[in-house]
């Protein structure tokens, strides 16, 4: 079982679009925590020249013109600032879907600064998708190969009228939130930890 004050690294991306070879992050957001404590946060911006925003998508994530230009850095320096946490074996890495889409998009990041994408972080990852999926289908968690596990799940066609959307499991879980705000990348680390704690606790991880 995970320990009492294990450290984690909670993140998300919004994307240029979804294609898992060439949609470019343009913001990438991720909250430490340690145990049960959300202890830090960071939201940071992808400067691109070219970036090509959807109307849809600029209204799905409550793009704004203005705090992209002001707070936008370097895809580098972004990457580095990630990383410390990411690629640091003391943090469990959780999100939503990250087995399906987020980790394609640090590894799209890490092939534009020209980089041997580094999935040496995979076997940290709970994915709330995954363990959501268990959970609503009273599936038990495996005593080895977590991983493995974890890209069934992900995979295999889910029962029906059980979601696991992110939105779907803070309606189970009786999460307060603010339906507005999902899809910001940052609000949507902090509400994925809230389900991972429910799920944690549910699935006995």
């Amino acid at each position: 079982m995970l320990k009492y004050d294990q450290k984690y690294i909670v993140f998300d991306t919004e994307t240029e679009g979804l294609n898992l070879c060439y949609s470019r992050p343009w913001q990438i957001s991720w909250v430490e925590a340690q145990g049960k404590k959300i202890i830090s946060e960071h939201d940071l911006y992808v400067d691109y020249d070219d970036l090509n925003l959807s109307p849809m998508i600029k209204k799905m994530t409550g793009f704004s013109d203005a705090k992209y230009n002001r707070e936008k850095q370097p895809l580098a320096d972004v990457w580095e600032a990630l990383k410390k946490y990411l690629l640091n074996p003391e943090y469990i890495v959780v999100g939503q879907n990250l087995l399906g889409f987020d980790v394609y998009m640090v590894a799209i990041m890490q092939n534009m600064l020209g980089e041997t994408p580094d999935y040496s972080y995979l076997d940290r990852i709970y994915d709330t998708r995954a363990l959501g999926r268990a959970y609503r289908e009273d599936i038990r968690k495996p005593s080895s190969d977590f991983l493995a596990w974890q890209y069934k799940l992900m995979h295999q066609r889910g029962a029906r009228g059980k979601s696991v959307s992110q939105l779907q499991l803070l309606k189970l879980f009786g999460i307060d939130f603010n339906e507005k705000l999902l899809h910001n990348s940052l609000y949507d680390t902090k509400m994925c930890f809230e389900v991972f704690l429910k799920l944690k606790k549910a699935l006995e991880l």
